[in-house]
């Protein structure tokens, strides 16, 4: 074997769509002299901000501080700059108590005016015909993370663009043990109830009890991770981030639609001001019915269409160790934490700050903040109902009971 031997786009691909584990391509977004064929990866970030330009940019602010709770989205305000604005803001040493997070925003969406960026990069690389018009975009200072969780639809491959961001990730074999909600509901995610960025000690017992070994990555410029279907992470900033990711639709997404129009028409039906956008606001109940119809509908294709008589040729399939040691320059493997490796990680977060979030909220007053200890975001009783009804393993056998019923 040539240890420097080059995955090609078809070998990616299919990789891609055969892992279970999470890996993270390493140097695949170079040419052979070490230079990045994105121009996004080339740029730098007075480069980037000329790019945008005036662009005003909605950012979520968060707290650098003690919380009994995760800092959930609706929690949070949003601050508009434009990226030079943030830059300078991100490198003041007056607002260290502050994160800024421009997360989860479709690139064609927000730069469609601004082909230059829309086209800086692409995923044919990895045999996918996708660029910019495809991708969302995550900029973010220190602090900025995104809240334990996994994604119902498909696969995730994310490239870092400048900075290094902290992921820690679990299998789906974990659901049960991070207490899963859906609330707040955001379709197609299921968070975790656990604390990552600042854990109680409760939490931090709890999490080191978990029956499945965490793994952890730092991503660093021109690296790019690859997130199976249903795996947890978090994700945290260590300094100023951006970065790009693309999700990948399985055959699977069928079943999982139909699994989230099942939460939908319970969320709608039960829950009350438990979405976390405009986007996910309440439908009525005919609303709800045609959605279900049609992702039983689809469904049903996907049955007929793996039927045996339709099935294809099996390949050999790729494992994260088999690609790893055929392309050891351009896969890495995740790091498994020890027990005592996350132990250190999690005492060193639920230390880290001296503020709780209500003593930052009293200073910032000025700002629309909400302090999690004045708002009720939802009923009890309506959040034990919605996630008892909502829990994968209830929607799971109730998908199940569905399909049969609706086969016969």
């Amino acid at each position: 074997m040539n240890d420097n031997e080059i995955p090609n786009k078809e070998t990616l691909k299919q990789a891609i769509f055969d892992l279970q584990e999470p890996v993270v391509f390493h140097n695949i977004l170079q040419d052979a002299k070490g230079s990045f064929t994105w121009q996004l990866l080339q740029w730098s970030l007075p480069e980037l901000a000329t790019k945008f330009g005036d662009m005003e940019l909605p950012f979520r602010v968060g707290y650098n501080a003690r919380s009994m709770h995760p800092q959930w989205e609706r929690q949070c305000h949003t601050k508009t700059m434009t990226f030079a604005e943030f830059v300078k803001q991100a490198n003041s040493n007056t607002d260290k108590d502050t994160w800024y997070y421009f997360d989860y925003k479709y690139m064609h969406e927000w730069v469609k005016d601004k082909p230059d960026l829309l086209t800086s990069l692409n995923w044919y690389r990895f045999g996918i015909e996708k660029d910019g018009h495809d991708s969302t975009l995550w900029i973010g200072n220190k602090g900025a993370h995104t809240n334990c969780h996994s994604d119902s639809y498909g696969c995730n491959l994310v490239a870092q663009i400048h900075g290094r961001k902290q992921w820690i990730l679990l299998p789906p074999s974990s659901t049960n043990e991070l207490c899963p909600t859906r609330i707040p509901y955001e379709e197609s995610t299921i968070y975790s109830e656990f604390n990552f960025f600042c854990p109680t000690i409760a939490e931090e017992e709890a999490i080191l009890r978990f029956s499945e070994q965490a793994k952890s990555i730092i991503l660093e410029k021109g690296d790019v991770l690859f997130v199976p279907k249903g795996w947890w992470h978090y994700v945290e900033s260590l300094d100023l981030t951006v970065s790009v990711n693309v999700w990948l639709p399985l055959q699977t997404d069928n079943e999982a639609r139909l699994k989230e129009a099942l939460v939908k028409l319970i969320v709608n039906r039960i829950g009350k001001k438990i979405c976390d956008s405009p986007d996910e606001m309440c439908c009525t109940l005919p609303q709800n019915m045609e959605i279900l119809e049609n992702t039983l509908k689809e469904c049903k294709r996907t049955i007929i269409d793996s039927s045996p008589a339709k099935k294809r040729v099996k390949h050999s399939v790729w494992t994260a160790e088999d690609l790893f040691s055929r392309y050891p320059l351009f896969v890495k493997l995740l790091h498994n934490l020890k027990k005592s490796e996350l132990g250190d990680l999690l005492k060193c977060k639920r230390e880290r700050f001296l503020k709780s979030i209500d003593e930052l909220v009293q200073v910032n007053m000025s700002e629309t903040v909400i302090s999690e200890n004045k708002t009720e975001l939802f009923s009890q009783l309506s959040k034990d109902v919605v996630n008892t009804f909502c829990h994968p393993d209830i929607i799971d056998k109730v998908a199940k009971l569905l399909l049969q019923a609706c086969g016969n």
